[in-house]
């Protein structure tokens, strides 16, 4: 069954307090309802109720593990089959966090949420728009977006999301391209998502070519930085994709060898 998608107006943002980052208090449409604006597009969002509900169900997930993010991303994607520029109301998010699915939010969340400082829980219900990193369920849309391949038809059901997966289960890594500017750029998300993966790391140092290589972690933060600085200088829409792998690659050897000064 389609159900309507609204904009949540900014002018509803007052009544997000405590109760409501804590989980003891709900917001419900008849909360809302003076706030929200209709965008003109009905979904039926019963498969993203469905495979939240299996993510929950499935002892080898736990509760607020980035594992949560790589397996609803593409259902959420697939669901959501939005437009860039329906995906950039920041609206849109705040609704579907706040009314719809603030259960999962809190259940992926809920242990960033402080009391005397509730910054950063807010932020999963209330950040968005050209801000790609922070909201709960705007990140994941956008991580798919950047992310998925495309397959031999239009339907959503052909596309690819391995990509999308193997971010999302990284959190640092997803942290670090969804947090920069350059992952706009497709090319250069692509690349750093292939070369800088748990997959792509672990089998480069099995080569045995580094005798003390860094964690995981520490590649992903200071190549991503590295690159970032990179591209301060050079117009990476004139970049070719091997030229940006190429790159990332030079960036990722620098740092293995425990060359940059992070």
């Amino acid at each position: 069954m389609t159900t309507e998608i609204y904009h949540l107006n900014s002018a509803a943002q007052p009544l997000v307090d405590n109760a409501v980052l804590s989980g003891e208090r709900t917001l419900t449409e008849s909360d809302v309802r003076p706030y929200l604006n209709p965008i003109g597009k009905a979904v039926d969002l019963t498969p993203i109720d469905d495979r939240i509900q299996e993510i929950r169900d499935d002892d080898s997930i736990d509760p607020h593990d980035s594992e949560i993010d790589a397996e609803l991303a593409p259902t959420l994607h697939r669901t959501l089959d939005l437009t860039r520029y329906e995906a950039a109301d920041a609206g849109l998010w705040h609704y579907l966090c706040l009314v719809r699915f603030p259960d999962f939010v809190h259940y992926r969340w809920d242990h960033v949420f402080d009391p005397e400082s509730p910054g950063n829980m807010e932020e999963k219900f209330l950040k968005a728009g050209s801000d790609i990193y922070s909201n709960a369920l705007h990140r994941l849309w956008w991580a798919a977006e950047l992310t998925y391949e495309t397959g031999d038809t239009d339907d959503p059901a052909d596309r690819d999301y391995s990509r999308t997966k193997k971010v999302l289960e990284f959190q640092e890594l997803a942290n670090d391209i969804l947090d920069h500017d350059f992952a706009r750029y497709i090319p250069v998300t692509h690349a750093c998502a292939d070369l800088l993966c748990h997959e792509a790391l672990d089998d480069v140092k099995k080569s045995g070519d580094y005798s003390d290589p860094p964690s995981n972690s520490h590649v992903v933060s200071r190549t991503t930085t590295l690159l970032r600085e990179e591209l301060t200088v050079r117009r990476v829409e004139m970049m070719e994709p091997d030229e940006i792998a190429e790159t990332v690659k030079e960036l990722r050897e620098y740092v293995l060898n425990g060359e940059d000064d992070g």
